[in-house]
Order: structure tokens, then sequence, then C-alpha cells
């Protein structure tokens, strides 16, 4: 009585498969193709998130010149309609000297249209303030200020 024992003995080369590393390959392949899809992804929300960083800067800086010329024109709501160009120069908005094109992309163009309403004990002026970046208009603000007929002195 004997155990035989040739069952468990490896085979020789020919019982081989020949593709026993072809799983590793193909693992591999399935992961570089899942992490070049992740990487289009994420630079697709990179991108996006960046255009909207850009639109938000320019918003935060058109409400800054509205509010800014808000609060001249209730210092001096007689100061009629104004208007200029603005461009953005190490972190400030500043007035340029010279000829510029408004429809740049950094450009501000502020209009303050005014209107006043004479009333009984003084007048009212409405001023209706546009601020516009690249020619397409990025921020509007209303504001009014009544002025008695006392408190006029020019």
């Amino acid at each position: 009585m004997g155990i035989d024992l040739s069952r468990l003995r490896r085979g020789n080369d020919h019982d081989r498969r020949p593709w026993h590393g072809a799983a590793f390959i193909v693992e591999a392949l399935v992961l570089l193709v899942f992490l070049i899809a992740s990487l289009a992804v994420i630079m697709q929300v990179i991108a996006g998130a960046h255009e909207r960083s850009i639109e938000a800067d320019r918003l935060s800086n058109a409400i800054v010149l509205a509010s800014n010329d808000a609060e001249a024109f209730a210092a001096d709501p007689t100061s009629g309609n104004t208007g200029g160009e603005y461009v953005l120069v190490d972190g400030q908005l500043v007035q340029p000297e010279g000829p510029i094109d408004v429809l740049d992309k950094s450009v501000y163009d502020l209009t303050r249209i005014v209107e006043a309403q004479n009333q009984p004990g003084g007048t009212l002026y409405t001023a209706h303030i546009y601020v516009s970046c690249g020619g397409e208009a990025t921020y509007q603000i209303d504001t009014a200020r009544y002025v008695s007929n006392e408190g006029v002195q020019r």
C-alpha cells in the first residue's frame, strides 16, 4: 500500500498556462484608465471653479464701485450724472490715464444717471448706478435722497 503523490506534484512546463501575468496587466490597465478619467473630471471641476472665481471677483469689484458712487451721491445728490472707467491695478480700482477699450474684460465702466423730482417741500433725487465690465452689465443699484428746500446751500 503506497501513497500516490503524482497528483500533488507540479506538472512540467507544458502544463503551465502562458498568461499567468495577464490578469495583473489587465488590472493595471483598468486602474490606469480609471485614473485618467478621474484626472479629467478633476481638471474640469478646477477649470469651472476658476471661471466662477473670476466672475465673483468682477462682481465684487463692481459692487465696490457702485457702493462708493452711491455714497458720493448721498453726500451730494446735486452733483448730477457722472461716469468713468476704472481698471484694477495692484488690487486697487483706479481711473486710467489715456484712452482705453471699454470692451476689455478688465475695464469697469461706471454710469450714474440722476433724476430730480420737485416736491412741495424740497427735491427728491433718484440715482440709477450701473457698472459694466467688458460691455456686459455686471451690477446696478438704485438709490434716492430727499433734500428739503432749507437744506440746499449753494
